[in-house]
């Protein structure tokens, strides 16, 4: 069976134009791609300056934040431009072989502008016959470089949108931009920076928060919460606006305390821990005249994963008027749950809901793939199985609610067919679906008497 393509687009996107914007759709919609890979560069082969690469992989996220289901814009380049210890250009042969290596279901293809195909640039290219052979590149219709019926997208350039922003308030340079960049990536460009943020923590969630401020207009600095409280590290750089704590809950009461002995400047210091009060957890900061509040992404992050919930998720926010009114300014228009007021045993239940719902369908998971693999049904198709069969029924659930999101046994009202259920199955896996259907024929039951009662 031939597996699906992973398209990959490289590019320095110095800034990401309509152009760039529009390739994935292209891509797709021919069929010639089932996903898409963007990987802005590290450092050009041909010492092209560039504006910082933190600064064009946010915007191009921006540029292409709706089509997320299927394009993934990757910081790749970075993390071989460290594995190589900053050093060297970013070739693309490199890119595809990591990129392969990430993504062994696919078959990994290179996308190139039909002009670098006919001005020879392509054959010129680090390990150009390697590339041919082993990523197959496919390549995109240009306007005078291919006949004119089958160019479909705009004749874009990076360098025609720099020197319209270069123009300023020229009228005509303005209406050239609205024409030819994202509308979320021309806001940004124009509004310049918001602030500065310092950010302690190398784990899950700081991976994702640092690039999700930057796309918001934030920079930012990461410092490592351990190096924060023993004092090995240096305070990060810049002067921050506002500080916020990523590291795990037990080293949240440390790092305010370092905070102070070091002589961090008096701006707010929020954290994003769920379960923690910030003027408890946050005491030793809130006592020296820092603002103290808690900003609590609720989903899932995983460093592993590039495609980030944060910038889709509901955080969980309290705090002190000017952590609240920082933490306000970051989100934007995201949604909240407003968690002022609440104690610190009534923040623990709340956390731990957020744990239930997020963490324990891992139990449903492995319990149905053990029931799989006891009939000797193969590994990796019972493993898509099942993630395809939870992710549709959540999605019926969170669109239709109860009762009507519900599907199976308990729905239809055949308990009949629950008893051969909980009988066919074995051990934990029977225990945990009798005490699971019990309580799902229950609140199906409550529902429908509501429904009842409206009618």
């Amino acid at each position: 069976m031939e597996r699906p393509v992973l398209a990959v687009l490289g590019g320095s996107f110095d800034p990401p134009h309509l152009g760039h914007a529009l390739i994935p759709t292209y891509l797709l919609a021919r069929g010639l791609a089932d996903r898409v890979l963007v990987a802005p560069c590290w450092s050009h082969p041909f010492a092209k300056q560039m504006m910082p690469f933190a600064d064009r992989l946010a915007l191009t996220r921006l540029a292409m934040a709706s089509q997320a289901e299927t394009v993934e814009v990757s910081d790749v380049e970075a993390r071989l431009a460290a594995r190589r210890g900053g050093e060297g250009p970013s070739y693309s042969y490199d890119l595809l072989r990591a990129v392969a290596e990430e993504h062994p279901e696919f078959a990994v293809r290179l996308v190139v502008g039909s002009d670098i195909v006919v001005r020879g640039e392509l054959a010129r290219w680090h390990r150009a016959a390697e590339i041919a052979a082993e990523f197959s590149p496919i390549v995109v219709p240009r306007v005078g470089f291919a006949d004119a019926e089958d160019c479909a997208l705009p004749e874009i350039s990076s360098t025609a949108v720099r020197a319209w922003l270069a123009a300023g308030d020229d009228p005509k340079a303005q209406e050239a931009l609205t024409m030819a960049v994202p509308a979320a990536v021309l806001k940004r460009i124009r509004g310049g920076h918001e602030g500065h943020v310092w950010l302690f923590g190398r784990g899950n969630v700081s991976t994702h928060a640092e690039p999700w401020l930057r796309e918001r207009g934030w920079t930012a600095a990461v410092g490592s919460a351990r190096g924060l409280v023993d004092g090995t590290d240096q305070l990060p750089a810049g002067t921050p606006d506002a500080i916020w704590l990523l590291g795990q809950d037990g080293w949240l009461g440390p790092a305010a305390e370092a905070l102070v002995r070091r002589g961090a400047p008096r701006v707010p210091v929020l954290h994003a821990a769920g379960s923690v009060v910030a003027r408890e957890g946050l005491a030793a900061a809130a006592a020296a005249g820092h603002p103290v509040g808690t900003l609590h992404p609720i989903c899932s992050l995983r460093r592993e994963r590039p495609g980030s919930r944060l910038g889709s998720c509901v955080f969980g926010l309290e705090g002190d008027p000017e952590a609240r009114a920082m933490a306000l300014r970051w989100i934007g228009s995201q949604a909240h749950l407003d968690l002022q007021g609440l104690n610190a045993e009534q923040r623990t239940r709340y956390h731990a809901a957020c744990a239930l719902a997020g963490n324990h369908v891992a139990v449903l998971a492995e319990r149905a793939a053990e029931t799989m693999r006891s009939l000797g049904l193969p590994g990796p198709t019972t493993t898509r199985a099942l993630g395809e069969l939870l992710r549709s029924a959540l999605d019926n659930l969170l669109a239709l609610g109860m009762p009507h999101g519900v599907s199976g046994p308990a729905a239809r009202g055949d308990l009949a067919a629950l008893k051969r259920h909980e009988a066919a199955l074995e051990g934990e896996a029977s225990a945990l679906y009798r005490v699971l259907s019990a309580q799902l024929v229950e609140l199906l039951r409550v529902e429908l008497e509501l429904l009842a009662a409206r009618r």
